[in-house]
C-alpha cells in the first residue's frame, strides 16, 4: 500500500487526474440552497490543499476549472460552460484556485503540521473561498443577500468540513 502511494506521489500526471476526478466527483454530492449550494467541492479542495504540492493542487483546480469552462459537466448539477464560471458562483469557483494555493504555501511556511496546524491551514482554505465568492456574488445580488445566502450558511458547515477533513488527513499521514 506504501508503495502505490508513493506511485502516486511521483506520478504528477496521475495526481492531477486525481485531484480533478476528486473535485468532479464532490462537486455532485450537495444540498440544493440557492443561489449558492452546499456540496462537497470544499471538502475535495481541503484535502488537494492539504495533501497536493503546490503545483500539483493548482494544476489539479485549474484542469477541473478549464473542463468546466469548456462545457464539460463537471460543476454541479453536471453543467459546464463559461456561463458558469462569469455566474453567481464563480467567484467560489476561482476561490477554489486561490485556496489550494493559499493551502499549499502555508504548509511550506509551517515547521511542524500538526493536528491543530492542519485544521487551521484548512480553516484558512475555507475562508479564501469566501474571501473571493463573497464579492463576486454581491455583484449578482447585493452585499446583504450575498451575507444572508453566501456566508451565513456555510460557516457551520465549513467548520465542520475542517475539522473532519484536518482530522481524516492527519490520521492518513500517521
Amino acid at each position: 500500500m506504501q508503495l502505490a502511494f508513493q506511485y502516486i506521489r511521483n506520478s504528477r500526471v496521475l495526481l492531477t487526474v486525481i485531484g480533478t476526478g476528486l473535485l468532479c466527483l464532490c462537486t455532485q454530492v450537495n444540498i440544493p440552497l440557492h443561489p449558492v449550494h452546499i456540496s462537497l467541492q470544499t471538502v475535495a479542495v481541503l484535502i488537494i490543499g492539504l495533501t497536493f504540492s503546490k503545483v500539483d493542487a493548482l494544476r489539479s483546480v485549474a484542469s477541473y476549472l478549464a473542463l468546466g469552462a469548456m462545457g464539460a459537466p463537471v460543476f454541479s448539477y453536471y453543467s459546464g460552460g463559461v456561463t458558469k464560471l462569469m455566474g453567481p458562483t464563480g467567484g467560489y469557483l476561482f476561490g477554489f484556485l486561490a485556496a489550494v494555493w493559499v493551502m499549499c504555501t502555508l504548509r511550506e511556511r509551517i515547521t511542524r503540521m500538526g493536528t491543530k496546524e492542519t485544521f487551521l491551514v484548512a480553516l484558512v482554505g475555507s475562508a479564501t473561498v469566501f474571501l473571493l465568492g463573497m464579492p463576486w456574488l454581491s455583484t449578482f445580488v447585493g452585499w446583504n443577500a450575498a451575507i444572508t445566502a453566501g456566508l451565513v450558511p456555510f460557516i457551520l458547515p465549513g467548520i465542520v468540513k475542517s475539522v473532519l477533513v484536518a482530522s481524516a488527513v492527519r490520521y492518513i499521514q500517521k
